[in-house]
C-alpha cells in the first residue's frame, strides 16, 4: 500500500442528499439556540455598569489569556485535577482539529486529509480521544468516590461528564462499525476503533451499515443538541472563562481594594449617589462576567479561612448564588431588556429555569427560588447562607438573596483570587457589598463600629493619641517637625507603636539604623492610622480622610526614602498615596543587609531583645 493515497471516504454511509440535507438544517436549529443563549448572556453582562480598568494594555491581555486559558496555567497548579482535565481539554482539542480537518476536506473541497497527515491525525485522535476518557473517569472517582469538600456534585456536573463520555464513546462505535464494514486497510492506525472493531465480528455487512447509520445519525444529534444547550451548561465556562481571563488584570497591585472616586467631591457636586453595590442591577459587568465563568472547582472555598474555621462564608457559593440570582431574574425579563425575538427569549427562559437552574439543584416555589442544604459542603453555615434568589432586581444581595455575615466573614487575604484558575475577583464583590451596607445603609457588626469609632476618634485602633510615642523613651530618635528633612523616614505603624511586643521590633530597627549612621526620624504623634482597616471594613469614607491627612503630614516634611515595617502600612502607603512611591519594606531589606545586621551584632554592637 502506498502510504500517500491513505485516507477514507468521508460521510461514508450517509453521504445521501436528504441525510445532508437534514444534518445542516438541524445543525442551523442548534446554532440558532445556541447562539441565543449566548447573546443573552452577553446582553446580561452588557446591562452592568462600567468597568473602565479593565479596558486597557490589551497586548498584556492577550498574553495573560494565551498562558492562563490556552495554556492553562491556572488550572495545572492543582495536581490531583490538573491530569484528569489536560487529557479531556488536550483530547478535545485533537478531535477539534481532526473535525475541523474532515471540514476542510469536504465541504471546502480543499484536497488535504490524506496520506501522512491524515494517519497522523487519525492516530493521535484515537489516543488522545481515548484519553478523554481515561480522564472522566479519573474526575468521576474523585467526584463521587473521594468526594472533597471543595467539590459538589449536582445533576449538571453529572450531565457534564456522561455527555463528555458519550460523545467520546459515540465517535469510537462509529470508527469501529465503519472499519468493520469497510475492512479499512489503514485500521492499524485506529487502535481504538480497530480493537472495538473486533466486538461486531458477528454482525453482517448491512447490519452494520444500518447499526452505523443510527449510530451516526444518534452522534450527530447528540452534538448538534450540545451545541444549543451549551450556554445552559458547564460547557459555557469555556467561552466565559476564556473571556474572563483576557479582562483578568485590573492594572491594580496585588490585593489592592477597587477605589470608587473622592466621596467628598462626589457629596460636592452630585446630589444623589451609590455607593457600593447593594442589588445585582449595582454590579459591573466584569463582576457579572465572574459570575458566569465560574467552574464551581472549589479552589477558593478550600483556600479561604473564614470557610475552614465554619464561617458562613463560601466564596465559590457567593459566587454561584449570585449568580444563580442573576440568571433567574434575566430568564425572566427583570434585569437586561432583550432585542431578541420573543420566541427566543421564552426559549432562553425554559432552558435557563427549567433545565440550567434545575439541573444545578435550585428549585422554584412560587415567586424566588431556593437552594439550600448538606451538597453545598460540610460546612453547616454554608448550608443555610442562601435566603432567595429570583424574587426581585431590587433584592439586596447582603441580606435578602444571601446571609450578611456571608460578606462580613471575609478577611480580604485574598486567597480565593490566588486561588481562582479562571480571573474571579471574590474579594471585588464582597468589598463592594459591604461598602453599600457601610457607607448607604449604616449596617456593621458590633465589633466593627466600636474600632471605626477608635480610629476616628484617636487615629488609631489601639490607644490615646498622645500615647503614640512613648515606645521612643530614652532611643534619642529624631521627631521630624514640619519643613525639617531626613534621608529615611520610618513610618512605625499603629501595631508597632501601641503592643508591646511589637514595640521591641520597632525599637531594635532604631538601634540598627542608629548604628548604621542613617540619617532618618519618625512622625511621632503626627503619624496616623494608613485607614486600611477602616477600608477593608468598608468605610472608605474614613479611609479617604485618614489618607488625606497623612499625605498633608508627608508632604510637610523632606526625606529621600520612607520605611515601613508594617506589611499593612507599606502595602496601603504604596497603593494609595503614590505620590510618596520611594518606600522601603523594612522586612525586605534587612533580610537584603542581612551581612550588615549580623556583622553589628557579632560585634556587639547592637543587641537586640530575644523576645
Amino acid at each position: 500500500m502506498d502510504i500517500q493515497t491513505a485516507s477514507r471516504e468521508i460521510m461514508w454511509n450517509v453521504s445521501g442528499l436528504h441525510h445532508t440535507i437534514l444534518m445542516y438544517a438541524s445543525m442551523l436549529v442548534a446554532m440558532a439556540i445556541g447562539f441565543n443563549g449566548v447573546f443573552r448572556q452577553v446582553e446580561l453582562w452588557a446591562s452592568g455598569k462600567p468597568a473602565p480598568e479593565y479596558l486597557n494594555n490589551f497586548p498584556k491581555r492577550f498574553k495573560d489569556m494565551f498562558q492562563w486559558s490556552f495554556m492553562q496555567h491556572g488550572v495545572v497548579r492543582e495536581k490531583s485535577a490538573a491530569i484528569a482535565h489536560t487529557l479531556i481539554y488536550i483530547g478535545f482539542l485533537a478531535l477539534l482539529f481532526a473535525t475541523t480537518m474532515v471540514f476542510i476536506e469536504h465541504d471546502l473541497g480543499i484536497q488535504i486529509y490524506h496520506g501522512r497527515f491524515y494517519l497522523a491525525v487519525t492516530l493521535l485522535s484515537d489516543i488522545l480521544g481515548f484519553g478523554v476518557l481515561v480522564g472522566c473517569a479519573v474526575i468521576a472517582k474523585r467526584r463521587y468516590i473521594d468526594k472533597p469538600d471543595q467539590l459538589h456534585s449536582s445533576k449538571a456536573d453529572s450531565l457534564f461528564l456522561i455527555i463528555i463520555a458519550l460523545l467520546i464513546i459515540q465517535g469510537f462505535v462509529l470508527e469501529a462499525l465503519r472499519i468493520h464494514a469497510t475492512d479499512d486497510p489503514w485500521a492499524i492506525y485506529s487502535p481504538v476503533g480497530l480493537v472495538l472493531a473486533k466486538m461486531f465480528w458477528f454482525l453482517s455487512e448491512p447490519a452494520t451499515r444500518f447499526a452505523h447509520l443510527v449510530n451516526w445519525w444518534f452522534h450527530t444529534l447528540t452534538v448538534f443538541t450540545v451545541i444549543a444547550v451549551a450556554p445552559y451548561t458547564k460547557f459555557f465556562h469555556i467561552l466565559a472563562s476564556s473571556l474572563n481571563l483576557f479582562f483578568r488584570s485590573s492594572g491594580r497591585t496585588k490585593g489592592a481594594i477597587r477605589p470608587i472616586g473622592d466621596i467628598e467631591k462626589m457629596i460636592e457636586e452630585e446630589e444623589d449617589f451609590s455607593l457600593g453595590t447593594s442589588n445585582i442591577t449595582d454590579y459591573s459587568w466584569k463582576q457579572l462576567m465572574d459570575l458566569d465563568a465560574c467552574t464551581s472547582c472549589g479552589r477558593c472555598q478550600d483556600a479561604c479561612p473564614a470557610y475552614n474555621t465554619d464561617k458562613p462564608l463560601s466564596p465559590k457559593w457567593l459566587i454561584l448564588d449570585t449568580r444563580n440570582h442573576a440568571l433567574a431574574l434575566n430568564a425572566d425579563g427583570k434585569i437586561a431588556k432583550s432585542i431578541t425575538p420573543k420566541i427566543f427569549q421564552k426559549i432562553d427562559a425554559w432552558l435557563t429555569s427549567s433545565f440550567f437552574l434545575k439541573s444545578s439543584g435550585v428549585e422554584k416555589i412560587g415567586e424566588s427560588y431556593e437552594a439550600a442544604g448538606e451538597y453545598r459542603g460540610k460546612n453547616k453555615a454554608v448550608q443555610s447562607s442562601l435566603l432567595s434568589i429570583g424574587k426581585s432586581a431590587d433584592q439586596e444581595i447582603a441580606g435578602s438573596v444571601m446571609d450578611k455575615n456571608v460578606f462580613w466573614s471575609c478577611t480580604t487575604c485574598y486567597a480565593c483570587v490566588e486561588a481562582c484558575p479562571v480571573g474571579i475577583n471574590h474579594v471585588d464583590q464582597i468589598m463592594s457589598n459591604r461598602r453599600n451596607m457601610v457607607l448607604m445603609q449604616g449596617e456593621m457588626p458590633a465589633e466593627a463600629q466600636q474600632t471605626l469609632r477608635t480610629i476616628e476618634t484617636q487615629a488609631n485602633p489601639f490607644g490615646p493619641a498622645e500615647e503614640r510615642s512613648n515606645w521612643l523613651a530614652d532611643l534619642g530618635v529624631k521627631v521630624l517637625e514640619p519643613g525639617e528633612q531626613v534621608d529615611y523616614l520610618y513610618w512605625v505603624g499603629c501595631v508597632s507603636a501601641f503592643d508591646k511586643r511589637k514595640q521591641k521590633i520597632a525599637q531594635a530597627l532604631v538601634k540598627i539604623m542608629q548604628t548604621a549612621g542613617l540619617s532618618f526620624g519618625v512622625l511621632g504623634n503626627l503619624e496616623a492610622c494608613t485607614g486600611d482597616s477602616a477600608r477593608r471594613i468598608g468605610e472608605e469614607n474614613l479611609f479617604q480622610t485618614l489618607a488625606k491627612r497623612n499625605i498633608a503630614t508627608l508632604r510637610n516634611v523632606k526625606f529621600k526614602t520612607l520605611v515601613a515595617n508594617c506589611p499593612h502600612c507599606f502595602n496601603t502607603i504604596k497603593n494609595e498615596y503614590p505620590e510618596f512611591g520611594n518606600i522601603s519594606d523594612t522586612t525586605a531589606d534587612i533580610i537584603h543587609h542581612s551581612q550588615l545586621i549580623n556583622q553589628l551584632l557579632d560585634e556587639k554592637q547592637i543587641e537586640l531583645d530575644p523576645n
